[in-house]
């Protein structure tokens, strides 16, 4: 048995405890990557409210240009916005959807109109929506408790 001369026990499975512990850190580096990715995904789905004071903005930088305010979002986005890749409006130009939420917007008068900030999507229960009249320097909001 030429190929096992001189070797003991202990240098003889140095490879395999070398192989062994690496399996071990790429297992414990894949289940902590794909918690981290699991959670990140949950984050992803829950309704984000952030995104309607960018819309609120708009409405009112437009408001200003103009004199007032749009009769649609795509109006906004030709004077306010300008998206290199302008999101999808509706048919009608008067709704979009972003951050899970569904926003509504309604002209009512050149000084006044309405926004609806619904949440959308799976975790939709776990947000409240909104109803806003906006104003050029003012606004009432009202919130809806989230069902139960």
């Amino acid at each position: 048995m030429r190929g096992v001369e001189g070797k003991t026990g202990k240098h003889r499975f140095g490879f395999s405890y070398a192989l062994l512990a690496l399996a071990v850190v790429v297992y414990l580096g894949v289940w902590a990557y794909s918690a981290y990715a699991a959670e990140w995904s949950a984050k992803a789905d829950v309704p984000r409210i952030d995104p309607i004071l960018k819309i609120i903005k708009g409405l009112r930088q437009y408001q200003k240009i103009k004199a007032t305010f749009p009769s649609s979002f795509n109006e906004v986005e030709s004077v306010a916005w300008k998206h290199p890749n302008p999101p999808n409006y509706g048919a009608d130009g008067r709704s979009l959807v972003l951050g899970n939420y569904y926003y509504l917007y309604t002209w009512i008068s050149p000084t006044r109109c309405t926004l609806w900030a619904l949440p959308v999507g799976p975790n939709a229960e776990e947000a409240n929506s909104y109803f806003l009249i906006l104003t050029p320097d003012d606004r009432e909001k009202w919130k809806v408790p989230r069902s139960l």
